[in-house]
């Protein structure tokens, strides 16, 4: 019984550290291009809605339903959603653990979970708003509970197994290669020939569960024919690649225990198969998906990093099994050398594309009432997500690529009508050097006044605002003679605790030595200055300095309102003076700031 407590507490403390590891950064990124997909597959929130979205994509639909729900009990926010996934791969550890005790002992086991736990690549994608942990999870539940029925082929272990089963090809086709590893193992030591008969038969009858979603599965197939698109190369770089997202750094140390998990030496110092029929278990469930995935690859290209981390799961039991069969002492200080490596060392990351500070810039920069597109490739889901909850409800938010699909040849007609009903937008671009549809807004009537970029692994990913702008001699105001303000667009009200956005649109009629400053502020009916804010124009991507002439500039500021602000009407101003003597540019001759118009705090 001691023994027992003992071994508990090293099964809390694994999973203890494989929560830490998890939950540690969650939120260091914002959502990338297919943890959006999973946002907008989920977002009816209605199954029946999720499943007919689900028909023309590659996947089953139940992580999207599961996620839905999840959605509303515990939000949409990153950390969310992204718990979801946690969970999956804290049970899959615990999992693990169960299973290398099934195959060999408590000490493996133990080690399985740890080395799982470890894991940067299951850590990776723990953080992510998809549905692999979930299927890796599936796939453990499913093999602990194979072993029982081995045991014991009772009406409960079965009905559980095909449950288990139909979850898993319901969360990613994938999945269903652990029954092929099963019913392999199974043809191998399941004696009487009678039960290995019976157990076909169960996973025959689990699979029937499926025909309904079979002819969706054969549509998805027949969309995409040549299987996913990203799909890596069968190369020598491949496997280098994979080699160290899966076993991580040292990659020979891990080889070596995966080895000596499988082998041993007889009296006779030869290297032998280890007796326990186990070991097979893990070494089929590790070489089959490696070798169908190669088999089919000329067919159906299913070789994706994330596809193949199920293989991480064989990895933790063969590595922990191996990890056990030194001496005592020694299988400690191993475990501790693989502990300190893993929290010290990073073998398997993703860097996002900036979408949460692409949105984030806009949210900071936004004309009150215009749109904002979207011409970011597979990005649009997930920029559109952190669009959607950085900017104001009711913020019209367009992706060009779904108008591209949805509209088809009658696109560029849409786009047309959209560019005359309006008179300026931000647009997200990723792509070629040149933006190619630059001389389509120029053609009718649009002028670039404003632009920000952002880099992922060293592309630029930029935003650029396009306006109908008024004529040069159209001014509300002309500072120190040199500096026009053309036109300025803000709400109609604010709140108090809350910030006012205010756009500017600037020009000069001669090159300026002085990066000026711009300060946007609000007057009570007395004159007294109540609330303001003052930078260099675009929050100093655009200092006056660089201005060419007769260039009309776009800027913009956010006013912080006080929350102690009373209600009531305010006036806005604008002053542009030289922060480095305190000089202020005189408007209209003689003023010392331009007032614009008021403004209701509510």
């Amino acid at each position: 019984m001691k023994r027992l407590d003992y071994n508990l507490w090293w099964v809390v403390a694994v999973l203890f550290l494989a929560a830490l590891l998890r939950i540690y950064n969650l939120n260091l990124q914002g959502l990338w291009g297919d943890e959006g997909w999973s946002v907008e597959f989920s977002e009816p929130r209605d199954p029946a809605a999720i499943t007919r979205n689900m028909i023309d994509d590659l996947h089953p639909p139940l992580y999207f339903i599961l996620l839905g729900g999840w959605r509303e009990l515990a939000g949409s926010d990153e950390v969310a959603m992204r718990l979801l996934a946690v969970f999956a791969a804290l049970i899959t550890v615990a999992l693990i653990y169960r299973i290398g005790r099934k195959l060999f002992d408590i000490s493996s086991g133990i080690m399985a979970g740890l080395i799982l736990a470890l894991a940067d690549k299951h850590i990776l994608l723990s953080q992510e708003v998809r549905h692999y942990p979930m299927a890796f999870m599936w796939i453990a539940a499913s093999s602990l509970v194979f072993l029982y029925w081995l045991d014991n082929p009772s009406r409960r272990n079965t009905l559980t197994y095909a449950i288990i089963y139909i979850l898993a090809v319901y969360t990613h086709y994938y999945t269903s290669l652990i029954l092929l590893v099963q019913l392999a193992y199974a043809i191998l030591f399941l004696r009487p020939w009678s039960r290995v008969f019976k157990l076909g038969a169960m996973m025959g009858l689990a699979s029937l569960a499926f025909l309904p979603w079979l002819p969706i599965a054969i549509h998805q197939l027949q969309i995409r024919p040549e299987g996913i698109l990203h799909s890596y190369s069968l190369s020598v770089d491949t496997l280098k690649i994979f080699t160290v997202d899966f076993l991580g750094r040292p990659v020979a140390l891990f080889i070596a225990l995966m080895i000596v998990g499988v082998v041993s030496l007889n009296q006779a110092g030869r290297l032998i198969i280890r007796h326990n029929p186990g070991v097979w278990y893990a070494v089929i469930w590790f070489a089959l998906p490696v070798a169908l995935t190669i088999a089919i690859f000329d067919y159906v290209t299913l070789l994706t990093d994330r596809n193949m981390a199920l293989l991480i799961l064989p990895i933790a039991l063969l590595g922990g099994h191996g990890i056990t069969a030194f001496r005592p002492t020694a299988s400690i200080l191993l475990a501790l050398l693989i502990t300190f490596n893993g929290m010290t060392s990073l073998d398997s990351y993703s860097d996002h594309p900036p979408w949460r500070e692409m949105a984030d810039f806009v949210a900071n920069n936004y004309p009150p009432g215009e749109p904002v597109l979207m011409d970011v490739r597979g990005g649009d889901k997930a920029l559109g997500y952190h669009l959607r909850k950085e900017l104001p409800a009711g913020t019209e938010i367009i992706s060009l690529n779904q108008w591209e699909i949805k509209y088809k040849i009658h696109f560029l007609g849409v786009l047309q009508s959209f560019l005359q009903d309006n008179d300026g937008f931000w647009v997200a671009y990723w792509g070629d050097p040149e933006y190619q549809r630059e001389s389509y807004y120029t053609g009718h009537g649009y002028t670039r006044t404003a632009s920000h970029t952002e880099y992922h692994l060293g592309f630029p990913i930029v935003w650029y605002h396009y306006d109908k702008l008024p004529p040069l001699d159209e001014r509300l105001g002309v500072y120190n003679k040199v500096i026009s303000l053309h036109k300025v667009k803000l709400a109609t009200a604010g709140k108090p605790g809350e910030e006012l956005p205010v756009s500017l649109w600037w020009s000069t009629a001669k090159p300026l030595d002085t990066s000026y400053s711009i300060s946007v502020f609000l007057l009570d009916d007395a004159g007294r200055l109540v609330a303001q804010h003052d930078g260099p124009p675009q929050n100093g991507d655009r200092p006056t300095n660089t201005w060419e002439v007769d260039t009309i500039i776009f800027d913009s500021h956010e006013i912080p309102l006080p929350e102690s602000l009373p209600p009531g009407t305010y006036q806005l101003a604008v002053k542009v003076y030289n922060s480095a003597n305190g000089e202020i540019l005189p408007v209209n001759n003689h003023e010392e700031y331009l007032t614009i118009q008021p403004i209701h705090i509510q």
